[in-house]
């Protein structure tokens, strides 16, 4: 659900209106009699990891796509003879209308929107990254790939680690049930949105007159069909259907765990054979890319063989949760050198490690709730 403007000043005004003061508390604020309600500037958008993964799914595909085209098309410079107008000015241009999006515009509806765009944008900026790390400025720099990379990594663990701060106080959830009506108002409320809406004042426990007059609301408003609803929406929904129900066959985890097995296997008999054959020379020294993927490949090995051993010893959940991680070691770390090394040859290897943590999530989620503890 998207942001309402001023969203204390309504819970404000309730709470004069019903003869009760409101009382500071350590970061939050009693409103109305009810529950506590977090500081205005703590309350968190539900659907920021929504937003934040379209942002950076713009980004990457932006950057995909202007390195293919600059390809294919033989890198021309736009500017005739005399000047070079680098796409990273359209990026912070495409920036600044995303930015405008937000400032001007009065409905969240434009905060999808603003997304895709923001993140074109970053992406035709931070594409241009190897011109100004380098004195030569040198766009086709070999690290500034991974480099580009670890910058959209960043970017990742910041928004999880931010999405998982604070817990959602039963206050806040009034506020939630107050967007709902924000959708309503402007005529993008469904009946999901409606079931929101009445689960987030359920949960909140509160009671004042405010809040069963947004009850009533959301349950007598009559909310847009399913017809109306935004076709990218129906197309996100269609893909990510087809995504799990790919993920989810029994066909997809058997080859996810002989994966497994042939990593394990391949990673030990080419270091045994290095070895054996005294082609494990470190005379000359070893790179930092070199060394990076080494030590990566070795601690996502390690949990590959702990996450197998789980399995086969019948703790399904233990061992799903090691191979998960082997699979983050990969993809934050040792992609990271993989790109230094080979750039955009390594989107293969990055496309199936995704495809891989997909699949564990799939599984870890199933055997979570097939679990009789729910551990």
């Amino acid at each position: 659900m998207s942001s309402a403007p001023s969203p204390q000043r309504v819970t404000d005004e309730s709470a004069a209106s019903g003869g009760k003061g409101q009382r500071e508390h350590a970061g939050s604020r009693e409103v109305g009699g009810g529950p506590p309600v977090h500081s205005a500037f703590k309350v968190r958008d539900l659907s920021s990891p929504y937003l934040m993964e379209l942002w950076l799914v713009s980004a990457v595909v932006t950057i995909l796509g202007v390195r293919l085209y600059l390809e294919l098309t033989g890198y021309p410079q736009v500017g005739g003879s005399t000047l070079h107008i680098a796409h990273m000015l359209w990026g912070a241009l495409a920036m600044v209308v995303s930015f405008g999006m937000l400032l001007i515009m009065a409905s969240a509806v434009w905060k999808p929107s603003a997304a895709v765009v923001g993140g074109f944008g970053f992406g035709l900026f931070i594409d241009e990254l190897g011109k100004f790390i380098t004195q030569d400025n040198d766009y086709f720099y070999r690290p500034a790939i991974a480099l580009i990379y670890a910058v959209l990594v960043v970017f990742f663990l910041i928004t999880r680690t931010i999405d998982r701060v604070d817990k959602i106080t039963p206050g806040d959830r009034m506020l939630y049930a107050a967007q709902c009506i924000d959708q309503l108002v402007i005529g993008r409320l469904d009946e999901e949105g409606r079931a929101a809406g009445l689960r987030h004042l359920e949960e909140s426990g509160n009671t004042s007159p405010l809040a069963l007059r947004m009850r009533e609301i959301l349950e007598t408003a009559d909310v847009s069909s399913p017809s109306s609803r935004s076709r990218l929406l129906d197309w996100r929904d269609r893909a990510a259907g087809v995504y799990w129900k790919m993920v989810g066959n029994h066909w997809m985890w058997r080859l996810v765990v002989l994966g497994f097995v042939i990593q394990v296997l391949n990673f030990a008999g080419s270091l045994a054979l290095a070895m054996r054959d005294d082609r494990f020379d470190v005379t000359d020294g070893f790179t930092f890319s070199e060394v990076g993927a080494l030590a990566s490949g070795f601690v996502a090995g390690l949990l590959a063989v702990f996450g197998l051993v789980m399995i086969v010893r019948n703790q399904r959940l233990q061992g799903l949760k090691a191979l998960a991680n082997s699979t983050l070691v990969t993809l934050l770390f040792g992609q990271f050198f993989a790109f230094a090394v080979s750039q955009f040859a390594a989107l293969g290897s990055l496309t199936l490690q995704l495809v891989i943590l997909g699949v564990l999530r799939f599984w870890m989620t199933s055997e979570t709730h097939s679990s009789p503890d729910g551990a």
